[in-house]
């Protein structure tokens, strides 16, 4: 109330001063204020800097070779390298999402802190008045740089595991709505999900339909720990996994009248709902990167699980800077190609902190 007051009764200093100036010097003095406020947080001003606070190395991106030479400036002024075993120019973020990137520094941390919340396309074009094209741009170099991500995670024990289904409407015939099969058809996504007790998180699809204890089994038996807990609702797909890894089997049947089945199974119903309501926000999202969406969501899990230790938009920004990754329409192709055929994996790009 009392800073209300004072509000009221005294003039804002600046007010005048900041209507008299044209439109060009207004655009320099909300850039200085954005610069202010991104260094007030990340200590920085520009991804260069940026870079250099969070350890990244020069590193050639033809050959991979961390001898250099240093070699002036770009037109831009980013300091130049030059690589000394086959001589290539580059910059410190050359193999990286930032290569030539245009947008603001100050508009990229924007745009990262409103991925951290879902926020749909649109809206991020709206708050941030850029194109759309430049919107789906980042999008798709940010998500570039979580596919694989999933490989390496395992869980250990007590663990939940369940299935959940999503319609895949690129698979659906024109009858569909008159014609709605019953019970869990093959135009259902199926994505298996598992989570432990240290909020530990996989969400993998599993092909279309009802799976089988091979579909199961293949999709879990790198993500789970031989010898753990397994708390599941007791179908049938899961004995193959619970078998081959030496699990332990905690059954809980799925009843909605049985108040121990909601206590003991909250936690993974409750994944499953947030997956859920996760993809139901991207309406029109392309099924083939569907997996890649979910990559983003146990990777966000993480991030906000460790939030005290460790601001989610300062660790996605750091993540984003180290990674070894360029976006290319080419790597974006291989990544389409990868997720129509069982021979080949998703595009690795290294480890995610």
């Amino acid at each position: 109330m009392l800073r209300m007051f004072f509000m009221s009764n005294f003039e804002n200093p600046f007010k005048d001063f900041v209507f008299s100036l044209p439109e060009d010097k207004l655009d320099l003095l909300i850039e200085c204020i954005n610069n202010r406020k991104d260094y007030d947080l990340y200590g920085v001003t520009n991804l260069e800097d940026a870079a250099i606070k969070y350890g990244r190395k020069p590193m050639c991106p033809k050959c991979s070779c961390e001898n250099y030479i240093e070699n002036g400036h770009t037109p831009a002024y980013h300091k130049r390298f030059k690589c000394e075993n086959c001589g290539c120019s580059y910059t410190l973020l050359s193999d990286s999402v930032f290569n030539s990137s245009k947008i603001s520094f100050h508009k990229i941390l924007k745009y990262i802190q409103l991925m951290t919340f879902n926020v749909p396309l649109q809206q991020c074009i709206e708050v941030l008045e850029i194109s759309s094209n430049t919107a789906n741009l980042w999008r798709n170099k940010i998500f570039q740089t979580v596919n694989g991500y999933q490989d390496t995670l395992q869980l250990s024990g007590r663990i939940w595991i369940d299935e959940t289904y999503i319609e895949d409407y690129n698979v659906l015939g024109s009858d569909y709505i008159n014609q709605k099969p019953r019970g869990l058809s093959k135009t259902q996504i199926c994505i298996v999900v598992a989570i432990d007790s240290n909020k530990n998180m996989v969400a993998i699809i599993c092909g279309h339909g009802k799976p089988s204890s091979d579909r199961i089994y293949k999709t879990l038996h790198n993500h789970i720990r031989p010898n753990s807990i397994i708390v599941h609702d007791g179908e049938k797909a899961h004995n193959k996994l619970i078998r081959e890894l030496n699990l332990k089997s905690e059954v809980y049947k799925a009843n909605t009248k049985d108040s121990s089945y909601f206590e003991k199974m909250g936690l993974i119903n409750n994944m499953c709902s947030w997956i859920k309501r996760y993809i139901w926000r991207f309406i029109g999202m392309d099924v083939e990167n569907l997996q890649t969406y979910l990559n983003w969501f146990i990777y966000l899990q993480r991030c906000k699980r460790d939030n005290d230790k460790w601001p989610k938009s300062e660790r996605i920004l750091r993540h984003l800077i180290l990674e070894r990754t360029r976006y290319t329409e080419e790597s974006q192709l291989f990544l389409r190609i990868a997720s129509k055929h069982s021979w080949c994996k998703p595009l690795k790009t290294g480890k995610i902190v």
